[in-house]
Parts: C-alpha cells; sequence; structure tokens
C-alpha cells in the first residue's frame, strides 16, 4: 500500500496522467482508492509500466494535504 497522488504525475506536455496510469495500475493488479489516494496491491510481483521518468518541477504547490509538492514527469514508452 502507497499514497499516490495522481494529479502530481504529468506527461511530457504537462497533462496529468491520473486517467491513463489507473488504467495500467488496474490492469497490472493493484487498486486505486481515488477517496484516499491510495493504490494497494496483494501478493508478490513484478511490475514493469511503459513510463520512462523525465524529471520533476518543484514548482507544484501544495498537494492535497498541504504540504509542499512537485510534479513528477514521465513519457510513455511505446
Amino acid at each position: 500500500m502507497a499514497d499516490l497522488d495522481l494529479s502530481s504525475i504529468r506527461l511530457p506536455d504537462g497533462r496529468p496522467a491520473g486517467q491513463r496510469l489507473t488504467a495500467r495500475l488496474r490492469a497490472a493488479g493493484f487498486s486505486y482508492d481515488p477517496r484516499r489516494r491510495r493504490i494497494s496491491c496483494t501478493g508478490r510481483r513484478e511490475v514493469r509500466l511503459p513510463y520512462s521518468y523525465l524529471g520533476a518541477d518543484d514548482r507544484a504547490g501544495a498537494n492535497y494535504t498541504g504540504q509542499p509538492a512537485v510534479h513528477s514527469y514521465y513519457a510513455e514508452d511505446h
């Protein structure tokens, strides 16, 4: 189980990766609770998601808890 604020995960053009990423997480066997912003997975498994990390922007402002946050940028691998 982990906290995951999908609004902070962005595609290279700045759009949130939310719906696409959520679908891929669910296809890989994860559950996502949008109200609590949590992903979870039961059991051991190897997961490979088709994204490459590009970097982060520390000017994102506060997240849903009011704490300073970053936007993380990922490119979709094809």
